[in-house]
């Protein structure tokens, strides 16, 4: 390989990264919102019997409440390639990524050395990009 190839080959792994750090970013927003949101419940004895949908409109109701989009689609996709790494290496990511922990206090709270830390977000980015590039375009 040529070292033209390797300076692109270089800049696709930070845009991917740059791209995963992001998507990270945004769904732990999402999941937070999603979280905080207090939802108010209403004993079913003080809703009007005139008001209640039967099971058939519930359903039909459901469906359109949430229409899938493409962006579920690719965050569906980041979740599954998620799941299947290792457990550690998912604790480590967590908490590089939405708990925003720095390496040493990583480190430091896992008990291990901070290139550890270091190696396993790296091994797991590099898995997350070949598990997402096995289903489809990654960029």
């Amino acid at each position: 390989m040529n070292y033209q190839q390797e300076l692109e080959k270089d800049e696709l792994r930070a845009r991917f990264t740059g791209w995963l750090e992001t998507t990270v970013y945004r769904a732990k927003l999402n999941y937070i919102r999603k979280t905080s949101q207090k939802i108010e419940t209403v004993s079913i004895e003080e809703v009007a019997e005139s008001s209640l949908v039967s099971g058939s409109q519930e359903q039909e109701w459901c469906r359109h409440l949430s229409p899938k989009d493409a962006f579920d689609f690719e965050e569906e996709k980041l979740a599954k390639a998620f799941a299947e790494l290792p457990l550690m290496r998912q604790r480590i990511l967590t908490m590089l990524f939405v708990e925003e922990k720095k390496p040493d206090e990583i480190a430091a709270k896992l008990n291990c050395s901070i290139q550890h830390v270091y190696n396993q977000r790296s091994l797991a980015l590099k898995k997350l990009r070949t598990m997402l590039a096995e289903g489809g375009d990654m960029l």
